[in-house]
């Protein structure tokens, strides 16, 4: 597959955990998917523990959104940068943070490759400070 297929790929990714559709992702995922670098401590590696994580954070901004800002792709690999806008009525339990009603915008990176049509592996850079800066866990840099 070429590059604009995979971005397609890619697109209803983003697509599945932004309108919850998560049966959607079987069929964009191979069954050997990793994910272990940007896994969730205590969840399992791959699709199951990647899902889990999605609940949890929707239970934690149920009103959670995901826009996504740039999508590029040259071989078997895709990049995309998304904005998640949501607020913080369920908690966060990771980062010690109550239900407080406090409004987050962030953004991440997620490198795929993907291999035969399926996603194969995952690596995701977000912006934890600026969360817990928005969840009232930590001061803002230089506050």
């Amino acid at each position: 597959m070429g590059a604009k297929e995979n971005k397609e790929v890619v697109r209803k990714v983003e697509e599945a955990w932004d309108t919850g559709k998560l049966d959607a992702l079987d069929t964009l995922f191979d069954p050997k998917f990793n994910n272990a670098q940007s896994g969730v401590p205590q969840l399992p590696v791959g699709l199951e523990g990647a899902t889990m994580a999605h609940r949890m954070a929707m239970s934690s901004f149920p009103d959670r959104t995901i826009q996504v800002q740039d999508i590029i792709a040259e071989g078997d690999k895709v990049v995309v940068r998304c904005r998640m806008i949501g607020t913080n009525t369920g908690g966060v339990q990771w980062a010690g943070a109550p239900a407080n009603g406090n409004k987050v915008d962030i953004e991440w990176i997620s490198v795929y490759t993907l291999r035969n049509g399926k996603i194969v592996d995952h690596v995701g850079l977000n912006d934890v400070m600026a969360l817990m800066t928005q969840l009232g866990v930590m001061p803002a840099p230089g506050a």
